[in-house]
């Protein structure tokens, strides 16, 4: 990739053991400290960091087996960090038709999206007893405006079984013979967390389901063989270190995510190190023993084993936790990587999504859904109670939660819940996390700090859904999502995230959002709420290292921590902010080995 200085030194100097790269030649940007610093070089042996500064303290370690690097003037970073996303849904989604609007996609209409899934079936014919699932479309997007309905997607086929995935996740379309097979009809009622939109004449279904009541699909989704999942997972590792990034994680997971990862991790097929949080729901099934996963194991009641070791820096080893319940003796690992992959804690979802129009908000929406009353906030995805159960469990058990909580709402319910497991349990340094955080107001944000809880933002969605924001929440809320400025003038460490697949994993791009704010249409979202660049990348790599309890580990240039590097051709520091994301991942380096080079692709 850059030129490689061959050097015919025997030893390095002094009885130094040598070291096994040496990269120079360029600005090395350790990410380390409030202000920008840089080294003239940096050395690496056995996947770690032994020398960040100067070039003749560095040449001091060339041996005859060393490689050293010139950059030729492109930059050396951290690698980058996820803060929060589903990498393993996307081994799904991959091989799914895409609705995605434009940058993503092509679709601009319900027309489009009939015409790609007619042509789907013509290329792919349907598999009796499962969907056709298509991924990504977006109704703040489309001409029309609205969400598709039943009505629209039986104009593909009455027969066959269809849903569409909305572009955030949280809500799908099915058509009548996937309503009929997941058994949803005008007498089925409602379920908790969730909404099925209903004809308000007939009362029956209108195609329309949201957030938890989704759930009632997943089990005809398409399944793809062990030999497509592992093929396709190689792929979207590929894709994410292509952007640079070098720690992924997979939020809300499921039990076949986390016993594919479990598999991949045990036959050294990880490339990048994966975080994996299962989701609320799975660990409550496995305490009644409706579900067997991999990794859980039964204690005597009454047992102790510590977690301790959940924020200890390491390669092996796991620790345990038990899962909450009457009676229950079950236990569920977690903590240190083991071949790349950890369990980091338990991810609950508290809301739904902005863009999808659930996220649950304190004051109603300026525009409710269509057919809805004026005073619309939405909903949570969890009771109160049930949320207060769940996060003092994680803090008598010493374990991490991850909260989606999208509307100030949703943060209030979380916060409500930590505030009351540390007056019962006591404050911990477990860094609670709350995901997303959108519309989290500025005294929010400051109780945040006070709690120890970590917000991940999303502030992407100032360019994806910015305008549409405006117009759902009006201006002054939606200048406020994602506020960064403020948490980081309050000293109030936070990451940055995609949450991918719902947009790409391109972390420049994320970085140019929290930068510029810009929307499609070019209104800056939020200019109070704007960062500079060094503080848009310290959350993709030192606070997002935070965030995972990996700060001795990751996320700066630094003698001891690991060797998880990515080479650009510009230096965001330098450039002009508005060309952040036309900046290239050249390539991208996990403990000191490259596992990807532009050249290569993805």
């Amino acid at each position: 990739m850059f030129a490689s200085v061959g050097c015919a030194v025997s030893g390095g100097g002094h009885g130094t053991v040598p070291a096994e790269t040496i990269y120079m030649g360029g600005p090395i940007l350790t990410m380390a400290g409030e202000r920008p610093a840089y080294v003239e070089a940096l050395a690496v042996r056995e996947g770690r960091i032994v020398h960040a500064g100067s070039r003749s303290a560095a040449m001091k370690q060339v041996g005859s087996g060393t490689r050293v690097v010139d950059l030729g003037g492109r930059v050396l970073l951290p690698g980058f960090i996820d803060g929060h996303g589903h990498i393993a849904d996307y081994i799904q989604q991959w091989t799914l038709p895409v609705l995605n609007p434009p940058p993503v996609g092509d679709v601009t209409s319900i027309e489009d999206i009939r015409r790609k899934l007619a042509e789907h079936l013509r290329e792919k014919p349907p598999v009796p007893g499962r969907l056709v699932v298509a991924v990504g479309y977006d109704d703040s997007l489309l001409k029309e405006r609205r969400h598709p309905t039943r009505v629209d997607l039986d104009a593909v086929s009455a027969d066959v079984p269809i849903v569409i995935l909305h572009t955030s996740g949280h809500l799908l379309v099915a058509n009548s013979a996937a309503l009929k097979l997941a058994r949803l009809t005008k007498d089925t009622e409602e379920i908790p967390g969730g909404v099925i939109q209903r004809d308000p004449a007939t009362g029956e279904p209108n195609g329309i389901i949201e957030e938890q009541a989704a759930y009632a699909f997943l089990p005809f989704f398409p399944r793809q063989t062990r030999e497509e999942q592992v093929r396709v997972f190689a792929e979207v590792q590929k894709l994410w270190a292509s952007h640079g990034i070098t720690t992924a994680q997979d939020g809300i997971a499921n039990p076949d995510n986390v016993k594919f990862l479990q598999e991949e991790a045990r036959q050294g097929r990880l490339m990048l190190d994966v975080v994996s949080y299962p989701m609320w729901k799975v660990l409550t099934k496995v305490m009644r023993g409706e579900v067997a996963l991999e990794g859980v194991e039964v204690y005597p009641p009454g047992s102790q084993v510590s977690n301790a070791g959940r924020a200890r820096p390491g390669r092996a080893g796991m620790e345990a936790v038990p899962v909450p319940g009457e009676g229950s003796t079950q236990r569920i690992r977690v903590g240190v990587y083991e071949n790349h992959l950890k369990i980091g804690g338990v991810k609950i979802t508290g809301d739904g999504s902005p863009q999808g129009k659930t996220a649950f908000m304190t004051l109603p929406y300026t525009r409710p859904p269509a057919g809805l009353p004026s005073d619309y906030r939405a909903y949570p995805s969890i009771e109160q109670a049930e949320l207060d159960a769940w996060v003092e469990w994680g803090y008598r058990n010493d374990l991490q939660m991850l909260v989606h909580s999208n509307g100030d709402a949703a943060v209030e319910a979380f916060l409500k819940s930590v505030e009351r497991a540390r007056r019962i349990v006591g404050a911990k340094d477990l860094r609670p996390v709350a995901i997303h955080a959108q519309f989290a107001r500025h005294e929010q944000v400051d109780r945040m700090k006070a709690l120890g809880i970590v917000p991940s933002f999303f502030t992407a969605h100032t360019f994806f859904w910015g305008d549409t924001h405006i117009e759902t929440f009006g201006a002054e809320r939606a200048f406020g999502i994602s506020p960064l400025a403020h948490a980081h003038g309050i000293g109030l460490k936070f990451s940055n995230h995609n949450d991918s697949p719902v947009v790409p994993p391109d972390i420049l791009m994320l970085t140019w959002t929290a930068v510029n704010r810009l929307s499609r249409s070019g209104v800056v979202v939020g200019p109070k709420e704007r960062v500079s660049p060094y503080v848009a990348l310290k959350a993709v790599t030192d606070w997002a290292a935070y965030q995972y309890h990996e700060e001795a580990e990751k996320g700066t240039l630094e003698v001891g921590k690991l060797a998880d590097l990515v080479v650009l051709d510009r230096n965001p520091l330098t450039v002009d902010p508005a060309r952040i994301r036309e900046i290239r991942v050249l390539e991208t380096i996990k403990e000191g080995k490259t596992i990807y080079t532009r050249s290569s692709g993805h």
